[in-house]
């Protein structure tokens, strides 16, 4: 049988902006543009079109398990809070935190998508409370995020959402101390806070590249729209070449917005730019918004490897997923569980009815196996019948044994329970046994304390019921004594069987047992007219 593999799913990441959508697969990228309706939320068609789209990029099969999906989001409507709590265990955090949340956020934690990240360490308070434990929280309203996870769950995927603002930030070095990152969008830009590699704040600034290209003249984007374009990427250089063209004019004209936003945040000594590109080697973008801003802070441009189909977002993501694991530091979650990860409700019917299909087929499956093996079967039959005729043979020679076994007298088992009751030099010079049972022997002991042991052996094996002494005398050279025995072994249910004998590898010992039972001869045989008187026999009566 073969072993089962599990499936890993898919994964692919996207990069939801303002005005587009970018997916990236690990090798070849998508990128969508978004509608929106006056408060923010996708258009219906918008919605249709993407699941539609997003189903063909993520081209899964029905038998496959749905796609993992990471998700940057946009910054709009993401709130930062730096909680500190006291240091307990898992089941008390989880229900503290929301109760926290609850304080902090205008709104109640059931109508947001919010995520923790423990930071490093625990601080101790100068109060003396103890030590508590810090913790960064995110926080969005819930509306904003389900549109997503109801298009990504329809194409066929399972959505886990965070910050692309926080994403980019895994491009740049870790500074420490304080420093931002800022991205810079076609009509948006975000700016994310770092201190000591932990975000502090972020924020949506309204300027952009179109604003910053726009000044004078027409507009980029009426001019962009004379030019035909076959895709998104197309559109996005046809928009930079215009912006590129439209700054002829002093470039600190279009940075003035964008400073005036960037001075009331603290920014540290150096800020990380983004989303330039090759606007940067034509206009020197970070060096001219580096001499606005002023005060000692240094804006960086962040290089992206040339031709890469994925956006900053995703870059960052898998970059940090290179380094610390399957997901990315800060999730927000669209339902928030005290216990550990539920199973989806589609997954849960899914796994049923695989349960139900099981048990069915188990039931099934012994008929489906009797009907392919009854040939089979049918076939050992046949060929097993005419073996049955030499049961009833064979019957009958195990019942022919069986009575041999039980009516057999115990001759051996008699000679053995001498052989062990007999002292050491001990010669027997004939015994005689019949099926009755009786036993009668003669031999000779070296002293009569030897005669009474024998006796007393003999008795105390359970094999025989009774033992006597017919005759004793001495030798005429009186160095031993000749004796006389009877005995009569008990019936077959009252005597006890004696125990096996050993193999013995003493020759001493072999020569003994040869010299205290004599050659046994059956007790249907008789000597023969040349054997010598002298040998010992056994005689039947």
């Amino acid at each position: 049988m073969n072993a089962i593999q599990l499936v890993t799913p898919a994964q692919y990441f996207l990069d939801i902006g303002q005005e587009s959508l970018t997916a990236f697969n690990g090798t070849a990228g998508l990128e969508l543009p978004l509608s929106r309706q006056p408060d923010g939320r996708l258009t219906e068609a918008c919605k249709q079109d993407l699941v539609l789209q997003l189903q063909k990029f993520f081209d899964r099969k029905p038998w496959q398990p749905r796609a993992r999906v990471i998700c940057a989001i946009c910054a709009r409507g993401v709130s930062l809070r730096r909680l500190s709590l006291p240091v307990s265990g898992k089941e008390d955090l989880n229900r503290l935190l929301p109760l926290q949340i609850e304080r902090e956020f205008p709104l109640p934690p059931d109508q947001l998508a919010w995520g923790a990240q423990s930071l490093n360490g625990t601080k101790s308070q100068t109060d003396g409370s103890g030590p508590r434990r810090e913790l960064l929280v995110a926080a969005v309203k819930k509306d904003n995020l389900e549109d997503y996870a109801s298009i990504i769950s329809d194409s066929g995927g399972t959505a886990l959402f965070t910050l692309a603002a926080l994403a980019r930030s895994y491009l740049c070095p870790q500074e420490p101390g304080l420093y931002a990152v800022l991205s810079v969008g076609r009509t948006s830009s975000e700016l994310i806070t770092i201190d000591g590699g932990v975000p502090v704040a972020v924020r949506v600034l309204a300027w952009g590249l179109e604003q910053f290209a726009g000044r004078q003249g027409n507009s980029p984007m009426d001019a962009a729209a004379q030019v035909p374009q076959s895709s998104p990427h197309e559109a996005a250089a046809t928009f930079r070449g215009i912006a590129v063209a439209a700054s002829v004019r002093p470039i600190s004209d279009g940075l003035s917005p964008l400073v005036s936003m960037i001075n009331g945040q603290a920014l540290g000594r150096k800020v990380f730019v983004t989303g330039i590109g090759s606007l940067n080697a034509d206009t020197n973008f970070a060096g001219q918004l580096t001499q606005r801003i002023g005060g000692g802070v240094e804006c960086q441009p962040v290089d992206v490897p040339p031709g890469a189909a994925a956006s900053e977002a995703i870059l960052g993501l898998q970059r940090v997923l290179d380094r610390q694991g399957s997901q990315p530091p800060l999730v927000l979650q669209l339902k928030q569980t005290d216990k550990k990860t539920r199973i989806a409700p589609e997954a849960t019917l899914k796994l049923a009815g695989l349960g139900v299909g099981l048990a069915l087929l188990a039931l099934v499956l012994p008929f489906f196996e009797a009907l392919a093996l009854k040939s089979h079967l049918a076939h050992k039959l046949e060929a097993m019948k005419p073996e049955t005729a030499r049961f009833a043979t064979i019957d009958r020679e195990l019942d022919f044994l069986q009575y041999l076994e039980q009516s057999e007298p115990p001759y051996v088992d008699a000679l053995l329970v001498l052989a062990k009751a007999a002292p050491p030099g001990t010669r027997f010079d004939s015994v005689s046994m019949n099926r009755r049972g009786e036993v009668s022997l003669r031999g000779s002991l070296q002293n009569g304390q030897q005669v009474a042991e024998l006796r007393s052996k003999l008795i105390d094996s359970g094999f025989f019921a009774s033992v006597g002494i017919e005759d004793q005398s001495p030798t005429p050279d009186r160095q031993k004594v000749t004796v006389r025995m009877s005995a009569q072994w008990k019936s077959a249910d009252l005597r006890k069987a004696p125990p096996p004998e050993p193999l013995k590898a003493s020759t001493n010992a072999k020569t003994s047992t040869a010299s205290a039972i004599p050659p046994a001869v059956g007790p249907q045989e008789s000597p023969t007219p040349r054997q010598n008187p002298l040998t010992p026999r056994i005689k039947p009566n």
